[in-house]
């Protein structure tokens, strides 16, 4: 049965880095004064693994106090879709290796596989992942490293998976979707003269193209990395945070009629200029550093819908404080908006 109607949930939480003001005593000509330095640091579990646990243990906190809203359309006509911000994951350098996204990857995989969410699409944030090089043994290339570090291949990407596959493996793979952003924006990472306690400075890092070399944005396959993708008959299009404010879609080629514009971000908000949807079309944004979350259709006149209920994410018995600057973070739960 085709889908009419589209319910937006967006999880608002701060996924900036973490802010620390340093003082310290100096004494000139002019007598002593106190000179304040503000850091920033990337916050995270010491192990991987274990960051990665915590931050999927609040993605379940998070959906399960979604599906429970009593404002939840539950109706099979109707398409959840369940959005987090970028930089949801990075861990404590900033990003994990690639056999650490891996993990990550399976493990949400598993989260939503529940028949429960059969009618659920989740956009899991972003995931930055990276590839580093090897450095030699010798004591000439660990100098060599050390004065010259070598840079930090990096990918920010966004997992996109529909719910409710159950043991169906072949069809969980076929309803998951994987955009990588085009663009680095200066925020994506800390620059090195006001990082603290090490990580992936900004100046280091190489951003990972997506492998479809085209001008079309539309897949050739799930994990292609390009930004429009098919899934029940809806065509979606897919923008994280900068390339949205840069127009990658509307710039793009042969762009297809869009029926859903995906846009979460880590510092920006919907531009007017960039909406990329055909006629009746929807936009579902969700920024993790202040700008809020929208759901509108861009209709004649166009229509902004209000959240129908804010909820605080209740969650007990994670370790947010040590993965988030701030706290857990608000669901607002959306009314269902008509499909075009």
């Amino acid at each position: 049965m085709p889908y009419k109607k589209v319910q937006f949930v967006a999880h608002l939480i701060f996924t900036g880095p973490d802010v620390v003001i340093e003082r310290e005593f100096v004494t000139s000509l002019f007598g002593k004064s106190v000179r304040t330095t503000a850091k920033q640091r990337y916050l995270g579990l010491d192990k991987p693994e274990d960051d990665i646990a915590e931050r999927v243990k609040l993605v379940g906190c998070a959906i399960d106090a979604a599906r429970a809203s009593t404002q939840i359309d539950s109706s099979d006509e109707t398409l959840k879709i369940f959005m987090m911000p970028e930089f949801f994951f990075r861990g404590k350098t900033g990003a994990y290796e690639m056999d650490d996204v891996q993990t990550l990857v399976d493990k949400l995989h598993a989260l939503v596989a529940d028949a429960k969410w059969k009618n659920w699409l989740f956009v899991f944030g972003t995931i930055v992942g990276k590839s580093e090089q090897v450095i030699g043994t010798s004591l000439l290339a660990q100098l060599i490293a050390k004065l010259f570090p070598p840079d930090t291949e990096a990918y920010n990407y966004s997992l996109i998976q529909k719910g409710g596959f159950g043991n169906d493996k072949e069809l969980g793979q076929r309803t998951a979707f994987a955009v990588l952003k085009e663009k680095k924006s200066g925020i994506d990472f800390i620059r090195a003269g006001t990082m603290k306690d090490g990580g992936i400075a900004l100046e280091r890092v190489k951003h990972l193209a997506p492998s479809n070399t085209t001008r079309s944005e539309s897949q050739r396959r799930n994990y292609d990395g390009s930004s429009v993708f098919t899934l029940d008959g809806l065509i979606f299009g897919f923008e994280i945070c900068l390339d949205h404010l840069v127009g990658r879609l509307r710039k793009s080629r042969n762009l297809a009629p869009i029926d859903v514009q995906l846009i979460p971000s880590c510092g920006a908000e919907v531009d007017p200029l960039n909406i990329a949807v055909k006629p009746d079309g929807l936009v579902l944004h969700c920024d993790g550093l202040g700008w809020g979350c929208d759901a509108q259709a861009v209709t004649l006149p166009p229509v902004v819908a209000a959240p129908a209920e804010i909820l605080p994410v209740n969650a007990v018995g994670v370790r947010v404080a040590d993965i988030f600057a701030r706290d857990a973070g608000d669901l607002h739960v959306f009314p269902a908006l008509a499909l075009p």
